[in-house]
């Protein structure tokens, strides 16, 4: 059986985490960070996610090295989901054909192996995350299997969890700080001391872990149905779900009635309503704290029987028949009736192999790892070729450390830090496109910030004799024979060589064509005449993140900065990794953009919108909390997120407490409208704006639009993901740009209308509808690299003094990662259009 172990991920920017794949014929195991980012590496190292049943993550539980865990977890149910409904079409269509028996269809589970608060963080999702494919098995290690203070654990050389392939042994680590960083805990307001919903009748309150434990289970293995149906009254029901009422004949229709919440009085009638997902019911999880326990394993093979000895089977006369016997380790005659052991055919047994992964997040843990028992019984460490060494910063050149590298210098040592790995392009594909866009317009797509001479920490790495530094690529076979292949390992990708393989000679001549249009003196006199009332032209729009659903090679999800000069920058949507784009487009400028970042606004509850949110603040916090510890960041979404946001603290001190959370969760049902969120003079001067609109969109629950209006007369609109809404046309109207979500193109408005997105045509007409003066497409299928370009005048109208002066200066963008343009450069981005759309006319989908 073919056995090897591979590094899919080191520290860069936009892959934080050491990821480990563990690969046998029939499974594959995770070991490592589960950051954020993780999907995407997989998909660029063209990795499958298949056979993978077993997490083990490495670290303290928090968002550092789990912040990918669901965005992972979600993928493999869909991937299983999807495997199963395929056999059962096969096996269907073969009992229809009579074509031969059934195939058996397994039931796969993931277990995910980790340290205290890992049902926590899972269950802190439970509002958003929601699969019936894959049940889920948190293994949460609280206690030390090896505890000396436990005489029986102390002595125990049994691995603490097995299966057919693989020992493994828990090593929890703690850290010898009795206030290391992160490790506060929260306190809670008067307010969120409220009744909770119970769990389980059956799970005791005072059990924290079992009852998100419970939770888990329900959110991804449980009978729920999106038709069954409870009944309730038109007052008792929470709005906003779809209401429905009996007809005369007992029919199931839409109530369309009138509302409580109207003018008039509204009698209480019975009414039904979908039953809620499993877990949304639980309104407070019970409380825990931040960990201070980092998980480490040793993981080894079974013993392998010796090689089966042909000749000297055949010698002492045994009958092929027998030979799977022998190897069986069953005994068998001879010819001459002589009894043939195993050991007489068989080959030495070879001891099995493995390695260990050992994280240390900071030098207060290493005298608790060096003084681990396991080290020291010969039985654990028996075959134990390599240890991988996942370090925080400036841990890698201890001298504690380093003396024990020494110590086990017949082992392997391969480190992965941010002071050793080279901050490497770890996403070449959308690098490679970065720089084609780049040959065509260099003043708005940058090339993503990369060094592979220096770590993120900004130093050149020494590497000494006692250990190797990690690469991608790096793997090391331990079956059939004991190996390690360098060769595999990812060299530092060429970009200009990359890109310039298929640049488009065509493209680069129409390129140098607008080029000439935009630096015509005629064009720039129209453009400054006509775009001279425009607030704050130097206002930029960074998307970071234009893809939909879930990343890919070439679009990471939702997320775009604004930043305007003189107020601050604003966080439209942060998708998972947004952090990681940040520090791509920003380099070295990145602190700066952090200590400006005024608000996050998140437009709904899906994951693909907000599953970076918690490393932005993280960021921001560390980042200002040096700066300007008086410094607050106002966090805009529904009432869930800031929910989320509230429970998650409970696992890590991100900075929680230094937001001003802003709930947008109630409307009116008729107009859709929210309550605006004015803000007061001093807030104003704090985060640079004076209103925040927002109204109800058609997606999914809670779903958000927004404008934000800024003292100077600037207004930005943003969409987030729904159908056209006549609410945000309203709230949205003047707005100097809109930023809306095209998911689809034209061809495809049965998938936006089935699926509550919106195609490219349906989101230029609202902004036409708007009035406004800037449109910006983004939040696409991740089916496409190119997008389609709609057939637009690029010429500037010449007649200004109609009345519709907005109209007269419509102009229309698609978006890309890593795109940067200014207001005031519209005109000149546009005028590249279609040396872009000739750039990917072939290009990958």
């Amino acid at each position: 059986m073919l056995n090897y172990i591979q590094i899919v991920t080191t520290p860069t920017a936009d892959t934080p985490g050491t990821a480990i794949l563990l690969h046998f014929d029939n499974q594959r195991y995770f070991f490592g960070h589960a950051a954020e980012g993780i999907q995407r590496a997989f998909f660029q190292r063209k990795l499958s996610l298949n056979k993978l049943e077993n997490i083990f993550l490495t670290g303290p539980v928090e968002w550092r090295n789990a912040g990918g865990l669901m965005g992972l977890v979600l993928t493999l149910a869909d991937i299983v989901t999807s495997s199963r409904d395929n056999a059962e079409l096969n096996n269907a269509a073969k009992q229809k054909k009579k074509t031969g028996p059934t195939a058996l269809i397994p039931r796969s589970r993931l277990k995910i192996h980790a340290g205290k608060n890992l049902s926590h963080l899972l269950a802190t999702c439970r509002r958003f995350v929601f699969r019936k494919g894959l049940p889920l098995e948190p293994r949460e290690i609280r206690s030390d299997p090896r505890d000396p203070r436990d005489p029986q654990g102390a002595a125990s050389s049994e691995p603490d969890w097995k299966d057919t392939n693989i020992n493994v042994w828990y090593m929890p680590v703690r850290s010898n700080q009795k206030d290391s960083p992160g490790a506060s805990r929260r306190k809670r307001s008067h307010d969120e001391f409220t009744e909770c919903a119970t769990v389980m009748d059956s799970v005791s309150r005072d059990d924290g872990q079992k009852a998100a434990e419970a939770i888990v289970t329900q959110m991804f293995d449980s009978n729920w149905t999106a038709d069954a149906l409870v009944e309730t009254t038109l007052h008792q029901a929470k709005l906003p779900a779809k209401l429905f009422v009996r007809s005369e004949k007992g029919h199931l229709q839409v109530y369309t009635g009138p509302m409580p919440d109207g003018d008039e009085a509204v009698p209480d009638i019975p009414v039904l309503v979908r039953q809620p997902w499993p877990g949304a019911s639980v309104a407070d999880l019970p409380r825990t704290e931040p960990s201070t326990q980092s998980m480490c394993y040793i993981v080894k093979g079974y013993d392998r029987r010796g090689k089966f000895n042909l000749q000297e089977a055949e010698r002492l006369g045994v009958a092929k028949s027998n030979y799977r016997a022998l190897t069986n380790m069953e005994s068998v005659q001879g010819k001459d009736g002589n009894l043939v052991t195993p050991e007489m055919v068989l080959g030495e047994t070879l001891a099995g192999s493995g390695f260990a992964v050992v994280d240390l997040p900071d030098i207060s843990y290493i005298d608790a790892l060096l003084n681990r028992s396991e080290w020291e019984d010969s039985q654990i460490m028996k075959g134990i070729y390599i240890i991988f060494w996942i370090l925080g910063r400036d841990v890698v050149n201890d001298s504690r450390l380093q003396a024990f590298m020494q110590k086990m210098s017949s082992m392997k040592h391969i480190v992965t830090s941010a002071d050793t790995c080279p901050n490497m392009i770890a996403l070449e594909s959308v690098a490679t496109q970065a720089y084609k866009l780049r040959c065509v317009d260099s003043d708005r797509f940058p090339l993503p910030a990369h060094d592979n001479e220096l770590s993120l920490s900004g130093t050149a790495p020494a590497c000494p004799s006692t250990y190797e530094i990690g690469r991608v690529g790096k793997t090391v076979q331990f079956a059939p024979r004991y190996e390690h292949q360098d060769d595999k390992i990812v060299p530092f990708p060429n970009i200009e060589k990359l890109a310039r393989a298929s640049l488009e000679t065509d493209a680069l001549e129409m390129a140098t064509q607008a080029n000439r249009k935009i630096c015509d003196p005629n064009f720039i006199a129209k453009v400054e005449n006509v775009e001279a009332n425009i607030p704050n032209r130097d206002a930029e729009i960074i998307s970071l993140g234009t893809g939909s659903a879930l990343p890919s090679k070439y679009r990471n999800v939702s997320a775009t900065l604004v930043r305007v000069p003189g107020y601050g920058n604003y966080l439209f949507d942060a998708g998972e990794n947004t952090i990681g784009q940040l520090r791509r487009v920003f380099g070295n400028e990145l602190p700066s953009v952090l200590r400006d970042l005024k608000v996050i606004w998140i437009s709904h509850l899906h994951a693909d919108h907000h599953l970076g949110i918690a490393s932005v603040i993280k960021a921001w916090h560390e980042e200002t909390i040096k700066s300007d510890s008086s410094a607050k960041l106002l966090v805009a979404a529904h009432l869930h997120m800031i929910d989320w946001l509230r429970e998650y603290a409970d696992v890590e001190d991100f900075g929680f407490e230094r937001l001003v959370p802003t709930s947008f969760s109630k409307f009116n049902p008729k107009t859709r409208l929210c309550e605006t969120r004015v803000l007061s003079s001093e807030e104003t001067n704090q985060f640079g704006l004076e209103k925040i609109e927002g109204c109800w969109v058609d997606h999914c629950f809670g779903a958000l639009a927004t404008a934000f209006t800024f003292p100077s007369g600037l207004k930005i609109a943003y969409s987030g993901d729904c159908r056209p809404s006549d609410t945000f046309v309203q709230i949205g109207r003047g707005a100097t740009i809109l930023i809306h979500e095209s998911t689809f193109d034209d061809e495809l408005q049965g998938d936006a209308i089935a699926k509550k997105h919106s195609t490219m045509s349906e989101a230029i007409d609202v902004g036409r509808r708007m009035g406004a003066r800037r449109i910006l497409l983004t939040h696409f299928s991740q089916r496409y690299q190119k997008i389609p370009m709609k057939e637009e005048d690029f010429e500037i109208l010449s007649d200004f003094e109609t009345a519709d002066r907005a109209k007269a200066d419509e102009v229309i963008l698609v978006a890309f990662d890593y795109m940067r343009v200014k207001l005031g450069e519209f005109r000149k981005a546009q005028a590249f259009l279609p040396a872009i759309h000739k750039l990917l006319e072939g290009a990958e989908q």
